[in-house]
């Protein structure tokens, strides 16, 4: 347990940090958007939110289980918790449960997770057809330097293509958001706080593919402020297949790899 809290601590913490880290190495777009963290910037925050909470990095619940159980709520694997393992989930099997951790490192450092996961196993005529998910995350860490606060939930609607066949492809829809605030404990330094919202259209899904999103489209709108400057965005994300993504803001297209976060 000692070990896991650790590894748990410091790969949650880095939800939050990542959002001041990129602020501060935005740029200014151009002089007519008040806008003055990139576009650049804000697409690698939008890959990276998709990347962790789509294939369960945060939270319960990876799209790359399809309609099979869950197989990665475990406790031992990135803090998840393990409620129930089958290989064969029942119609109308369902999962309404929460998990809440805490730990002291010392008397200034500090961190809570609080996980709460709604799964929904959906039949039609006694057919395996779809699954619903929702999944909601909340973080708070104080240490030495820093209060941060961070929030991120899913709800997702699954349909499979081929109905009663687990390693169907699936059509999802449904949104996700994230939400940031990183307060310095120095006065001196402003509070970093973000928010990201996002609504999926018509994602077809490939689980026999590591969840590789072959399809669909998505829109998001996001804001922020901090140190080193704010952003007020729309825009939309279309998914290629091979775990690709662009991300379309103010008219200029970014290429991501979906599975490493990384621009191609």
């Amino acid at each position: 347990m000692k070990q896991y809290s650790k590894l748990t601590f410091l790969s949650l913490a880095c939800i939050a940090i990542t959002y001041s880290a990129c602020i501060k190495s935005a740029n200014i777009n151009n002089k007519s958007n008040p806008s003055t963290v990139s576009t650049k910037v804000v697409s690698s925050n939008v890959v990276m939110n998709l990347k962790q909470i789509l294939y369960g990095e945060y939270g319960s619940f990876n799209i790359a289980d399809g309609a099979n159980m869950p197989q990665n709520m475990d406790q031992n694997h990135k803090g998840r918790l393990k409620v129930q393992s089958t290989q064969s989930p029942d119609c109308d099997f369902k999962i309404d449960t929460a998990f809440q951790f805490g730990l002291d490192l010392s008397d200034t450092a500090k961190f809570n997770i609080w996980n709460k996961i709604k799964y929904n196993v959906q039949c039609t005529g006694g057919t395996l057809s779809g699954i619903s998910v929702y999944d909601s995350l909340y973080v708070t860490i104080t240490s030495n330097d820093y209060i941060a606060l961070t929030k991120s939930g899913e709800t997702l609607n699954m349909k499979l293509l081929t109905p009663g066949n687990k390693n169907s492809q699936l059509s999802m829809t449904g949104s996700m958001n994230v939400y940031a605030n990183l307060q310095a404990k120095t006065k001196a330094e402003k509070t970093s706080i973000s928010s990201y919202n996002y609504s999926f259209n018509a994602l077809v899904i490939d689980p026999t593919k590591e969840g590789d999103i072959i399809s669909g489209s998505a829109s998001f709108a996001t804001k922020g402020s901090g140190a080193d400057g704010m952003w007020d965005y729309k825009g939309t994300i279309q998914f290629m297949g091979g775990h690709r993504v662009k991300i379309v803001i103010n008219g200029v297209t970014y290429t991501y790899d979906l599975q490493t976060g990384l621009p191609v």
